[in-house]
């Protein structure tokens, strides 16, 4: 029993090493691919023939760019606003991408500390960015519920579905199960092919 319990601490380890490593890869490639290549092109107009419209565009999308790169590194406010607050602000951007509906219920004044803020809002980013790459949905709805006992998070898309078996190693998965085990907390997929997915996790609040 040591043995199995050493050996899964080990293999924990290694998954959180790996995960922080592609979170790293992807805020480099976004500044890298996107960021910087809009500065460089900007700078390029410049110096060339200004044209003033289009260059006050690429800056206004290199603006958002860094924001949402920034956002990515460590959300804006986090003590001073709710996960609901955090998590509209992050999906305001993609409305332009499709249809969400995100909704709320409350049955207790009791707030959440920032460090189960911040690792439900990043279980939240790991799904939600997933559907955008992969599930090609027209609508989402995200459901969140601070109750007295617990605190629950529900998304739902009407996109392609997946294979539930065959996603279980992606490093995506591996990122959204470290943070729930960091919480004491529990999720699950359900989908099927053509029919969409939802996500489900729940966490109980420590006595």
């Amino acid at each position: 029993m040591q043995t199995t319990i050493v050996a899964h601490q080990r293999q924990l380890l290694e998954d959180s090493i790996l995960v922080q490593e592609r979170e790293r890869d992807r805020i480099a490639a976004d500044l890298h691919d996107d960021l910087i290549s809009k500065l460089n092109i900007s700078l390029l107009s410049l110096h060339t023939t200004p044209d003033l419209d289009n260059l006050s565009t690429m800056l206004q999308d290199s603006i958002v760019l860094a924001r949402r790169i920034s956002h990515d590194l460590s959300p804006p406010l986090l003590e001073q606003s709710s996960l609901y607050e955090l998590l509209e602000e992050f999906v305001d951007p993609i409305q332009s991408h499709l249809k969400i509906d995100l909704s709320y219920s409350l049955t207790t004044e009791k707030g959440l500390a920032n460090s189960t803020k911040l690792q439900i809002f990043r279980i939240t980013q790991e799904v939600i960015n997933n559907i955008l790459k992969h599930a090609e949905a027209s609508r989402l709805k995200i459901h969140l519920h601070l109750g007295k006992q617990y605190v629950g998070l529900k998304i739902i898309d009407n996109g392609l579905g997946f294979d539930v078996d065959q996603q279980s190693q992606g490093l995506g998965l591996k990122n959204i199960t470290l943070r729930s085990q960091s919480l004491q907390g529990a999720f699950r997929f359900k989908s099927k092919l053509q029919k969409g997915s939802s996500f489900l996790f729940f966490k109980k609040h420590q006595a």
